[in-house]
């Protein structure tokens, strides 16, 4: 059963930011409302909100996420049960059989049997007054839901990036493939060329053993770039459930006048600051070392008094023979004090223990910090790199595509050879592919930017997919390559 797919990333309009899914799905309705109205899409096309959409009902990484952050919650209950009351109730009836027998009576020993019932009931109250344990508890739990928070924001921040590559990797493999058919039908051109020009006793031999060996290797790039296409895109049905059968030419492409854009702040120290205040691995870094450091409050607790308020209420029939059927009702309330003295050494051992792993997490959160610091690093230079890189092989393109031009005339001058030619003409695919990929790269990067700063957020992505428009509205990557004509 294929899934039909009307909600459009490229008429999506900005709304603010999303923070959190309801909040999206408001804004795809939207979205898809808007793109009913100015052109219906076809029933396969997918979008790369509609990928994120299906994604977040599919994606067993974010579920599992999900579930663990439910676990984390729960430790606050946890925590908190140490220092409300504890009441029980207890209730027995038993069936006693007594046999009796009196030795040395003036009548001879006597004998007697006895069966009768007997009951207890009971309810007790249990309430911490001073408990160290209990609020060291208490603040455990605390930090470990606060913890399991910031890990699951961080996990929904991942899904977009993990969305957005595995899109952009499947568009860029239909672009490869699109680019390798391309560069494979303009040297099966020049072969032919060279061919009917060697038939009229104009070229050489050697022209169309060059031309048809590029062929060849043309022809095994076509098989890569088919390979990777097909990887790519079941990479992507992984992540989204979508059907295997789904069109990858109905995936929205890169549109033509893309313009990379900085993401602001332009300084990269501002960008440090805002990682080390908002990256959630930091954030759950920091309430993993309080859980520790709780928790070496715990084990500590043992060398601490503890102070209850206890009470109970009771009733229960004597089963003493001399007492059968006689009931009593009990009442209590009091205070009760436990101080340890001796345990062995579990105390003193166990409280090392903890302070060893907390010392642990402390060296975890920086080593954390820094690899979440050089990350920063990496995409903000990706980002300004990639911005330069764009603008060049924009340049290297528009001058591989008169450079193949200037060598056909060189060519028929007799300055320059058929080699000339295949050399211009693979050169001008291989910058095409460069350029897309480049594209492609700082929008990764920018995404990757943000999560690292703990600032991504769904509006981000949908902000990157009005960057996209329908395959029909996009000039095919191919198509701005200069054929190469029979030389002549």
């Amino acid at each position: 059963m294929q899934r039909v797919f009307s909600l459009r990333s490229s008429n999506a309009g900005s709304t603010g930011t999303a923070q959190a899914v309801p909040r999206l799905r408001t804004l795809l309705l939207a979205m898809s409302v808007g793109a009913a109205l100015i052109a219906p899409r076809p029933a396969l096309a997918l979008g790369l909100v509609d990928a994120y959409e299906a994604a977040l009902s599919h994606d067993p990484i974010l579920a599992g996420a999900a579930k663990q952050k439910e676990a984390d919650d729960a430790n606050v209950g946890i925590g908190r049960s140490y220092l409300l009351p504890n009441v029980s109730a207890n209730y027995a009836r038993y069936r006693d059989i007594t046999g009796t027998t009196d030795i040395g009576t003036p009548r001879g020993d006597l004998s007697t049997h006895q069966v009768y019932g007997a009951y207890s009931e009971g309810v007790s109250l249990r309430q911490p007054l001073i408990s160290f344990e209990g609020i060291a508890r208490y603040r455990y739990g605390k930090a470990i839901a606060l913890a399991g928070d910031a890990t699951f924001d961080d996990s929904r921040q991942d899904l977009l990036v993990r969305v957005l590559t595995a899109y952009t990797d499947t568009v860029f493999a239909e672009d490869q493939l699109s680019l390798a058919l391309a560069q494979k039908s303009a040297f099966d051109e020049q072969y032919a060329g060279n061919q009917a020009m060697f038939k009229n006793g104009e070229g050489t031999r050697t022209d169309i053993l060059e031309t048809k060996s590029k062929a060849a290797l043309a022809e095994a790039d076509v098989a890569d770039a088919r390979d990777s296409l097909d990887n790519a895109a079941h990479a992507l049905e992984a992540l989204t459930g979508l059907p295997a059968s789904l069109d990858v030419a109905g995936l929205d492409r890169l549109k033509d006048d893309f313009q990379p854009v900085l993401p602001e702040p332009l300084s990269f120290d501002h960008w440090h600051d805002i990682a080390l205040e908002n990256n959630a691995q930091l954030i759950a870094g920091r309430h993993s070392v309080e859980a520790a450091q709780q928790k070496m409050k715990i084990v500590q607790a043992g060398f601490y008094p503890r102070v209850d308020l206890v009470a109970s209420v009771g009733q229960n029939q004597s089963t003493q023979t001399n007492a059968i059927g006689t009931r009593y009702l009990t009442k209590s309330v009091g205070v009760e004090v436990t101080i340890p003295l001796y345990s062995g050494g579990l105390v003193r051992a166990s409280t090392q223990q903890e302070q060893a792993n907390y010392e642990r997490a402390q060296f975890e959160l920086q080593d954390k910090t820094d690899k979440v610091l050089l990350d920063l690093r990496k995409q903000y230079n990706q980002c300004v790199s990639s911005m330069t890189r764009i603008d060049s092989l924009k340049s290297a393109v528009e001058s591989a595509m008169l450079q193949i031009v200037a060598t056909r005339k060189s060519v028929q001058a007799g300055v320059r050879t058929n080699a000339d030619v295949l050399t211009a003409t693979q050169q001008l695919y291989s910058a095409k592919r460069d350029l897309a990929h480049a594209r492609y790269q700082f929008l990764l990067a920018e995404l990757q930017l943000k999560h690292a700063a703990g600032i991504l957020t769904e509006q981000d992505l949908v902000e990157i997919a009005q960057s996209f428009v329908p395959p029909a509205q996009a000039a095919p990557l191919a198509n701005a390559v200069v054929p190469t004509a029979r030389v002549h």
